[in-house]
């Protein structure tokens, strides 16, 4: 199921805005024991799909159905998910490839302190993350 971040109280870039300007309003506005985000991107147009998604390939992206968009998972310390500054990295390449999207934040866990494990897993549509 699809959130709307503006019900659940979690961020969405500003139109207009670069991907890059949009991960560090979202990085600044995270609480400090932030742990795992689950992050999507919506591309402006479906003509750029492929190229963004070669940009974006060492985050590990999902596609999200038919629409441009993919989704991925930033870890802060350990676990599954590509390492914050490797995030902001891959979208200041989509900028500079001139790459528009909006940048959502789908979820966020903080105190996570997992033992024996990799982490949490996100189940989506019978689909595990």
């Amino acid at each position: 199921m699809e959130q709307n971040p503006a019900e659940n109280g979690l961020s969405e870039s500003a139109a207009g805005q670069t991907l890059a300007a949009a991960w560090d309003d979202l990085a600044a506005g995270l609480s400090d024991d932030w742990s795992d985000l689950f992050v999507e991107v919506e591309l402006h147009s479906n003509e750029l799909y492929y190229a963004a998604a070669l940009i974006a390939a060492p985050l590990n992206p999902g596609r999200c159905g038919e629409r441009a968009a993919f989704r991925f998972r930033v870890g802060r310390d350990f676990g599954y998910g590509a390492a914050a500054p490797l995030a902001r990295r891959r979208l200041e390449l989509l900028d500079e490839h001139g790459v528009e999207g909006r940048l959502r934040l789908l979820d966020v866990l903080s105190q996570r302190r997992p033992f024996a494990t990799q982490g949490p897993v996100w189940r989506i549509a019978g689909h595990s993350l």
